[in-house]
């Protein structure tokens, strides 16, 4: 991929701080605000796919007491608040004061409780934060500064998300330049999507417009299609949430292929077709279009097997596919893909992957050689450490928040509908996925070690305790342990992470964890009545609580177990 790359070398980051300036400079120049305004808006429009005129609107309540807000933005389609605070320094090494990331948590009460800008005279906060119902809606407050790394506030960071002091549904992130420049390098390179081509259909297309954008709707050529694929591959389907997952024997891509070979003069009505995700589209000749910035969203399955009915008989060219192209805004590209496959078995996981934060944390992660939540290419695909299912990292996640725990042992069909927002927040650091993913490798070994020297014949309790439920209990615990024996997150590097002494140091912690929670665990549950079911026990919110209250006294000799702080391992 082409963010493999540290963007942060000495080499390229005075250009890429002079590129980030002129691109901020033409926003501030644009909206009549100043720098500090101007890149919450740059960093909203470009890496949170917000309209531009929104996004400089929302960077626009300016005034004395504009309570630390720069930029106030309300997303009624996602029900989220964001709130930023801005800082451009005058010097490459020079990082924001404490003050400010001070000042946007003191927000925090102003945006639950908008009169007290209305007393302080700023109407126009006011009217923006209440002319809608914002009870229900989650709130993201974020520093986005042009400058050098600020330890102070990394740290702050980390101790006002640990306190959870504002809720499940309050997030909080620091950019800096070293994080804006990998990030600016990978939204610069991440419309991987083709660029532009044509489209010619057979007849005449119907035009439809409405709230979402634009649409056409014909019938095309099963030559056409099987054209854009021989010329881009998966990049066709980069906005799809599976690529082709084979034509096995019976399966319904061998009925594409089969129907396209004999029967290409009925396809059009036996096949559901697909849909085509562009940024814009226009007409150039009679039924022909110009595509930009498109991949198709539905019919992977559909393009390939045509493609392979074409080369065995060029008469399968001939079939007609009902095709629809949707030039919608970028907010609804995850709706469309949802809603386009409901009639085919894909989880919501395999949606979630189009999510901008996991393109994110994607290429990342690419940096250490790791794969972070690829797309389903079938069954058969080989499993690894360094092959970070989506499904399985966003268990281990919920397994390290008191608020997601009990979903990540028993309820994971929930995490990625009614928990996502919460699991994977705005901010959300590749450092904490990877410790999340690490820690469930060396907890997962510890788990099965132990249960496999476990007779269950003689204790059918410990075995309970040990099985499959194990695993998110001693990342919970675990995760408690690092919070609570002085590891600073904040100096975490995917870099640091990715090495054996790294994961020595955790795996120190997940036997410890392992341990701690196999006796608090048997104690818990042999004290209950002898008729309750032991897997049941461990799934509800009682034994959560009972948990915590005695690791709380454990905890109290932390000291004596000499666990290594993270932050120093390798330092």
């Amino acid at each position: 991929m082409a963010t493999s790359s540290k963007p942060q070398s000495k080499t390229s980051t005075p250009d890429l701080r002079k590129e980030l300036l002129t691109a901020i400079d033409a926003v501030a120049k644009r909206g009549g605000i100043s720098r500090d305004k101007a890149i919450t808006a740059w960093y909203a429009s470009t890496l949170l796919g917000i309209d531009e005129d929104e996004a400089i609107d929302a960077a626009s309540v300016d005034g004395p007491e504009d309570a630390g807000c720069d930029f106030i933005y309300i997303d009624n389609d996602q029900e989220v608040i964001y709130v930023f605070q801005g800082y451009v320094s005058d010097r490459p090494d020079r990082s924001a004061g404490i003050k400010k990331w001070n000042a946007l948590v003191a927000a925090i009460a102003s945006v639950r409780d908008p009169v007290s800008f209305k007393h302080a005279g700023r109407l126009d906060i006011y009217e923006l934060l209440t002319e809608i119902d914002t009870s229900n809606f989650s709130l993201v407050f974020g520093l986005v500064t042009l400058a050098s790394k600020s330890d102070q506030i990394a740290r702050q960071r980390e101790a006002t998300v640990r306190s959870k002091t504002y809720g499940p549904d309050t997030a909080f992130f620091y950019e800096y330049q070293e994080s804006l420049f990998d990030k600016f390098v990978v939204a610069r390179a991440a419309d991987r999507n083709v660029p532009e081509d044509t489209l010619a259909f057979s007849g005449e297309v119907a035009e439809v417009r409405g709230e979402f954008g634009q649409a056409i709707v014909g019938a095309a050529p099963a030559s056409e299609l099987a054209r854009l694929h021989g010329a881009y591959s998966n990049q066709l389907f980069e906005g799809n949430v599976r690529l082709f997952i084979g034509e096995r024997k019976g399966s319904i891509n061998e009925k594409i292929v089969d129907t396209a070979h004999s029967r290409p003069g009925d396809f059009w009505a036996l096949n559901n077709g697909i849909t085509i995700v562009a940024d814009n589209f226009e007409r150039t000749d009679g039924t022909k279009y110009v595509l930009r910035r498109f991949s198709i969203v539905n019919g992977c399955q559909t393009t390939v097997s045509l493609s392979r009915a074409i080369e065995r008989n060029q008469d399968a060219g001939k079939a007609q596919v009902l095709v629809r192209v949707v030039g919608a805004k970028k907010a609804l590209l995850t709706d469309i893909v949802r809603y386009n496959n409901t009639q085919n078995p894909v989880k919501l996981a395999a949606v979630r992957l189009l999510d901008p934060i996991q393109e994110t944390l994607r290429s990342a992660f690419t940096t250490v050689g790791y794969t972070y939540a690829p797309k389903q290419e079938g069954a058969k695909t080989v499993k690894g450490p360094k092959r970070i299912e989506l499904d399985r990292v966003t268990q281990y996640l919920a397994a390290m928040s008191d608020d997601t725990v009990l979903e990540g042992v028993a309820k994971k069909a929930e995490l990625f509908d009614r928990s996502y927002k919460s699991i994977f927040p705005r901010g959300l650091k590749p450092e904490r996925v990877m410790l999340a993913w690490l820690l469930a490798q060396e907890v997962e070994a510890e788990r099965t070690s132990l249960l496999e020297s476990c007779d269950a014949g003689v204790d059918p309790v410990m075995k309970a305790i040990l099985g499959i439920h194990g695993t998110p209990w001693g990342i919970y615990v675990s995760n408690l342990l690092i919070e609570q024996t002085g590891s600073d997150l904040s100096k975490l590097t995917l870099k640091k992470m990715a090495t054996d002494e790294f994961r020595g140091a955790l795996y120190k912690y997940a036997k410890k964890a392992m341990e701690l929670y196999s006796e608090i665990a048997v104690n818990i549950v042999t004290t209950e009545d002898t008729s309750v079911n032991v897997r049941n026990a461990l799934r509800v919110k009682p034994f959560l609580d009972k948990l915590k209250r005695t690791l709380t006294l454990r905890l109290a000799k932390s000291s004596t177990w000499k666990l290594p702080k993270l932050h120093a391992v390798g330092a």
